[in-house]
């Protein structure tokens, strides 16, 4: 059973400050929880834990906003296998390998005619940066052609709250990373946990994933200068546990019922 996630820089500053102000128990900034909180898991292969929880209507009514403006929800991809996946399009080190792995699994998706049964959604953990237009700059400049979802600071705590997910402000490195889209420095940054989360079309919650992007391939030149010195060392030695593109295809074939050839 995986109850923890994979390593991130700042480990131990970022442990302290989410005892300090979310009161739990962490290992680090790569986990999302330690399954105290969560029903009864099974053992699962490497592509996650499997979970069977319903995603509670009230979660599903709230409203995020993707790239191209729309107002969209949980509740509004019924009937399709969600893959939700917290990320930031600031971020310098794992959020690239998560893209990039996307992007791999969408063209399966997309190879195996498969593509209008599975939505992949990745909302922002960084809503006072993350704005639409900057959102629909990310998925340009990287070609991601999925959701890119962004909530209220309210709403994205409530999805925290069920999901188990974490997300913590933090300061800036010195010298701090260059804001891709503006070029002025940045002034804080966003550690946060590594996970994919796959729901099935009824809307219950079905594998959860506690581990870090573990690219395989040529990253894409647009993607790779994205990456921070502490992102190129993770580039070459991925944190563990980790998952891979085959990891989450497989992820998304258990809760689907359907069978990939990527």
């Amino acid at each position: 059973m995986r109850v923890a996630g994979g390593n991130r820089s700042r480990a131990a500053t970022c442990a302290a400050i989410l005892v300090v102000l979310l009161g739990v128990t962490v290992a680090g900034c790569g986990g999302s929880s330690d399954g105290t909180t969560l029903p009864a898991r099974e053992s699962a292969p490497d592509y996650g834990t499997v979970i069977d929880q319903p995603v509670p209507a009230a979660l599903e009514g709230l409203p995020m906003t993707n790239q191209h403006g729309e107002k969209v929800s949980l509740g509004a991809f019924k009937g399709k296998t969600v893959m939700l996946v917290p990320f930031l399009t600031l971020c310098a080190d794992i959020c690239p390998f998560t893209t990039g792995i996307l992007l791999q699994v969408e063209e399966a998706l997309k190879a195996d005619h498969a593509d209008s049964k599975v939505e992949i959604v990745e909302l922002s953990v960084d809503p006072h940066r993350d704005t639409v237009a900057r959102l629909a700059a990310y998925a340009k400049l990287t070609h991601a052609g999925w959701q890119l979802v962004r909530m209220s600071p309210a709403d994205l705590a409530e999805f925290q709250h069920f999901f188990k997910f974490t997300y913590v402000r933090v300061p800036e490195d010195n010298p701090p990373s260059v804001d891709w889209m503006t070029g002025k420095p940045l002034t804080y940054d966003i550690d946060h946990s590594d996970n994919y989360f796959v729901i099935d079309p009824e809307g219950n919650e079905r594998i959860v994933e506690d581990a870090a992007p573990d690219y395989t391939g040529k990253l894409s030149p647009k993607l790779q200068r994205f990456l921070s010195a502490e992102g190129r060392k993770h580039e070459k030695h991925p944190p563990q546990p980790d998952w891979t593109t085959t990891d989450g295809l497989e992820a998304i074939e258990h809760v689907a019922g359907v069978k990939l050839a990527g």
